[in-house]
């Protein structure tokens, strides 16, 4: 797969987990935190995608951000959601002592949610993506700078 495909293909995956995440939310569903960090988290993944580097199978989103280059001027909005990684297990599983943990407030995922569409506007447009037409490449995949 080109990395034109693969960054606007993260990036609309990105987008429909952003709207599931407030389409779970408005239900107070404690899985819809749980998609904003997987939005986050893929819009991180475009950006390393397009800086050449792969960051593995794994959730922590700041070792994720360490990863982009101080040059790429999204990496300080990165920075910004990188903390939703601690969502991507606190509320898939319970706890070692089997509670369940709440999800956070309606204010605090609506600030989150909003942070991560910020980001993910950021890289649509830096790398070119036309969200109206599926499966076709980004038209930039360089490091944007």
């Amino acid at each position: 797969m080109s990395a034109e495909l693969l960054i606007a293909n993260l990036l609309r995956v990105a987008k429909e987990d952003l709207d599931g995440a407030r389409t779970l939310s408005s239900g107070g569903n404690r899985n819809a935190i749980y998609l904003c960090e997987q939005s986050a988290e893929k819009i991180i993944r475009a950006v390393l995608t397009s800086e050449g580097k792969h960051a593995g199978i794994k959730h922590h989103l700041n070792e994720m951000v360490d990863l982009v280059p101080d040059e790429n001027p999204l990496k300080g909005a990165l920075r910004s959601i990188e903390h939703l990684g601690a969502f991507a297990t606190s509320y898939r599983y319970p706890t070692p002592v089997g509670r369940i943990v709440s999800p956070p407030t309606r204010t605090v995922f609506d600030e989150n949610a909003a942070k991560v569409e910020t980001v993910l506007r950021a890289a649509l447009a830096g790398f070119k993506v036309d969200m109206a037409q599926p499966n076709t490449p980004a038209g930039n995949a360089k490091p944007i700078r």
